[in-house]
């Protein structure tokens, strides 16, 4: 028997909760305004700050006695509420949520609070007269803590009052969209490590049973995929040099075509599953078809796999095979 995780035991009671909603976002929000929304809820403490405070005076307080503590406490958890928002929007969201990347973009929002800046500023200003000893190493780093949480609040504050078109208001906005640029970077960067897996996956499943596993096939699915999840050629080849399949020359595509970055045309008159592009329905990958064939769309696919789009393209795999041994 495992060891109780509660970290897993937490996860997996949240996902029951919030796979549900990502189902109805999924299908509400449009897929244009999916990508936007983590940068629109970071934006709106700061872009119509009195619409955002009203929303947050209705978050519980918490209990919290003092006003400016309590409602800068009310405006993150607001903040937090909205990025988890945008986080289930998202196309193809399973429930699954970032806390850390919530928790984060409650603290821009928090410390926008009106009036907090100052109140901060008088309590550091209190810490220090009434210590016993305002030398000591303990009220220097609780004032001086308070101090710069001052004039973090302060810089925060006055980019939410700014004119919409001042240098104040840009640069109140830089952090919280930096940070939610950072987050989509490094989500982008492990769906492209997946996609590279789940596309030799579904080669090891279907090679045995259409054409000889061999080196060049495997070389030529691990190159397609890594190209298409924008992997840099010297990745490429030293992932085909720890394989032991690193060869020279130019390496084909097991299913024709070419392997071409971006602007190359690629060949699936085969068939097959196509991992690349921007996103869903962009209709931003150039692809060669034939006469009679037939392209399902990215939420058939995920249909086909019970929600899973990897599944899915297993399942559309093995039903092309079966169906193209009767023909």
């Amino acid at each position: 028997m495992g060891r109780f995780n509660p970290g897993r035991f937490v996860k997996k009671a949240v996902k029951k909760v919030t796979k549900p909603i990502a189902k109805v976002l999924d299908k509400v929000v449009p897929n244009e305004v999916k990508p936007f929304l983590p940068y629109a809820a970071a934006a709106f403490p700061f872009l119509a700050p009195g619409a955002f405070g009203a929303l947050s005076a209705s978050m519980p307080g918490f209990g919290i006695q003092n006003a400016f503590l309590r409602a800068a406490a009310q405006r993150g958890l607001t903040g937090s509420g909205l990025n988890i928002f945008s986080q289930l929007s998202q196309e193809g969201s399973e429930g699954d949520v970032n806390l850390t990347r919530a928790a984060i973009a409650g603290i821009p929002a928090a410390l926008a609070t009106p009036g907090l800046s100052t109140s901060l500023g008088g309590d550091a200003a209190l810490t220090r007269i009434n210590a016993a000893d305002p030398t000591s190493l303990g009220t220097q780093l609780k004032s001086g803590s308070l101090d710069i949480l001052s004039k973090a609040a302060g810089a925060a504050e006055k980019g939410a009052n700014a004119n919409l078109l001042s240098m104040d208001k840009v640069a109140s906005l830089t952090t919280p969209l930096s940070v939610e640029g950072t987050f989509d970077a490094v989500k982008f960067a492990k769906q492209a490590e997946l996609d590279y897996l789940a596309e030799l996956d579904a080669f090891n499943a279907t090679a045995g049973a259409t054409q000889e596993a061999n080196d060049e096939g495997r070389r030529s699915a691990i190159t397609s995929s890594m190209l298409a999840a924008n992997f840099a050629q010297d990745v490429i080849d030293s992932t085909l040099s720890e394989l032991g399949l690193k060869e020279g020359g130019i390496v084909s595509l097991n299913m024709g075509g070419s392997v071409l970055p971006s602007g190359g045309e690629m060949d699936y008159r085969q068939g097959g599953m196509i991992p690349m592009g921007s996103k869903e329905r962009a209709d931003d990958v150039p692809a060669r078809l034939s006469k009679n064939e037939f392209v399902m769309t990215a939420d058939a696919v995920r249909a086909a796999g019970g929600g899973s789009v990897n599944e899915g393209a297993k399942r559309m795999y093995n039903l092309m095979n079966n169906l193209e041994a009767r023909a």
